[in-house]
């Protein structure tokens, strides 16, 4: 046993290949004796532990890169809790090739593929295997969410944690040549740049015009005897305020409770408030459309809720407006056909009586 052999098994958290055990000097016959005599143990297929003891996370995720073969790193799950952006690691360990590798998935090994790797998407750290970059890892896991919701809660852990940035992130989703999500990627992205409110307030827009919810007073003055606050959305009839948060980074304490007790002085004010995260308004503007809905009619807005066809064919979270029956399911195609009609004239009349609306509906 030589001094190089350690330090590889030092390195490689006591994992190595056969063929390290090769250049090492090793034979068939005294692997085969380590391993009968259990002073060894094989992981996978020419993959061995120079122990006989449990299996260390650490031992896992070599063995999984070195079974992948030349120029694997690790991705997906086991790359973002090794950056910190999963408090639990994944049962199975993720890895990443490209393309022209074959080697078959091993138990508790799942093995991505892709195109290319750039030295740009690769970080090698001295002690632990290779894994891919922040910003490749962010991307990754995005375009694996099944939700566009989840998949802007991992843009916002990354960034609240200071693990990347907008521009770093933005710079590795124009080198991207598909990505699931992508266009919400960028916006929600965009929200930690200049003009983060504008992509937030063109979505609560357009959300109030696919259902049919009253016009809010956008940046209200609000005067207070201890200062001034502008409210990203309010419905003055109704005394309801929609906050919109587009800050990405919530890192600090203090400007966490500040917000709190800003919505707290806002409710002993008479305003019923309501705060949305930037990444539900972009990627899951319905639940945002019931909610304010809920709220209004709670406050005496008799207007009906409009569903959109992105809209779930049952949710309890949306609740019927006062006085009208629940929409049945099998009628929901043509109780939109009939929306722009007979609910837009509704909302016309409602509209005469409340001036939030200026005079008219809000029209898909």
């Amino acid at each position: 046993m030589t001094a190089d052999w350690d330090a590889l098994l030092r390195t490689q958290s006591m994992i190595f290949t056969l063929h390290q055990a090769y250049a090492h000097g090793f034979t068939d016959h005294q692997v085969r004796w380590r391993v009968g005599s259990d002073r060894w143990q094989r992981i996978h297929p020419q993959i061995f532990a120079a122990h006989n003891g449990p299996l260390s996370y650490a031992d896992r995720t070599w063995a999984a890169v070195l079974y992948a073969g030349e120029g694997a790193v690790l991705s997906h799950g086991t790359a973002a809790h090794a950056w910190g952006l999963a408090t639990v690691p994944p049962r199975t360990i993720h890895v990443v090739v490209t393309s022209t590798h074959r080697r078959s998935a091993a138990s508790d090994v799942r093995i991505h593929r892709a195109t290319e790797l750039t030295r740009r998407e690769i970080f090698h750290p001295d002690d632990a295997p290779p894994r891919t970059s922040v910003e490749r890892t962010v991307l990754d896991l995005v375009g694996q969410a099944d939700k566009a919701v989840d998949a802007g809660a991992i843009i916002a852990r990354a960034i609240q944690h200071g693990r990347t940035s907008a521009p770093r992130l933005t710079a590795a989703l124009d080198h991207r040549v598909r990505l699931r999500h992508a266009r919400m990627a960028r916006d929600y992205i965009a929200l930690t740049g200049k003009g983060a409110q504008s992509v937030l307030e063109l979505q609560h827009a357009r959300t109030h015009r696919r259902h049919a919810l009253p016009l809010p007073v956008r940046q209200h003055r609000h005067d207070r005897p201890d200062g001034r606050w502008y409210l990203d959305a309010v419905y003055l009839d109704y005394n309801v305020a929609v906050e919109l948060d587009g800050r990405s980074i919530h890192t600090q304490a203090d400007r966490w409770w500040a917000d709190m007790d800003r919505d707290n002085q806002l409710q002993t004010d008479g305003y019923l408030v309501l705060r949305f995260a930037g990444f539900v308004v972009l990627s899951d503007p319905c639940r945002m459309a019931a909610d304010i809905a809920n709220a209004l009619h709670a406050r005496g807005w008799p207007g009906p809720f409009r569903r959109c066809p992105r809209c779930p064919a049952r949710s309890d979270r949306i609740a019927p407006s006062p006085g009208l029956a629940p929409e049945h399911p099998h009628r929901r195609t043509a109780s939109r056909h009939s929306a722009s009609g007979h609910s837009a004239g509704r909302s016309e009349r409602t509209g005469n009586r409340h001036p939030t609306n200026h005079g008219r509906s809000a029209r898909p």
